[in-house]
C-alpha cells in the first residue's frame, strides 16, 4: 500500500463538477450546430450539398454527444469514491 496517499472530499466533488461541466458543454456544442445547420436549410439552402453537410453535421453531433455516457458513468463512480472517503473522514480513531 502506498503511503502518503491522501484523497480529499473537495478533489473528488471537483472530479464531479468537471465531468457536469463536459457534459453540458458537449451536449451544448452539439444542440447549437444540429441548430445552425436547420437555421441553414430554414434559409432556403436545401441543395445536394446541404444534404450532405448534414451527413457530416449527424456525424460530428455523435462524436460530441458519445462520450457523454462515460462521463456520466464516471460521475457514479466519483460519488460512491466520494461517499466512502466521506465516511472515513467522519471516522474518529
Amino acid at each position: 500500500m502506498a503511503s502518503g496517499v491522501s484523497v480529499k472530499s473537495e478533489a473528488i466533488k471537483s472530479g464531479i463538477g468537471c465531468c457536469k461541466t463536459a457534459i453540458h458543454e458537449l451536449q451544448t456544442a452539439s444542440r447549437e450546430l444540429y441548430s445552425g445547420y436547420q437555421q441553414a436549410g430554414s434559409g432556403g439552402w436545401k441543395d445536394q450539398k446541404y444534404a450532405a453537410l448534414g451527413g457530416i453535421v449527424d456525424e460530428c453531433c455523435s462524436a460530441l454527444t458519445d462520450p457523454i455516457s462515460d462521463l456520466q458513468d464516471c460521475i457514479q463512480n466519483l460519488q460512491a469514491l466520494l461517499h466512502a472517503v466521506q465516511a472515513y473522514e467522519e471516522t474518529s480513531l
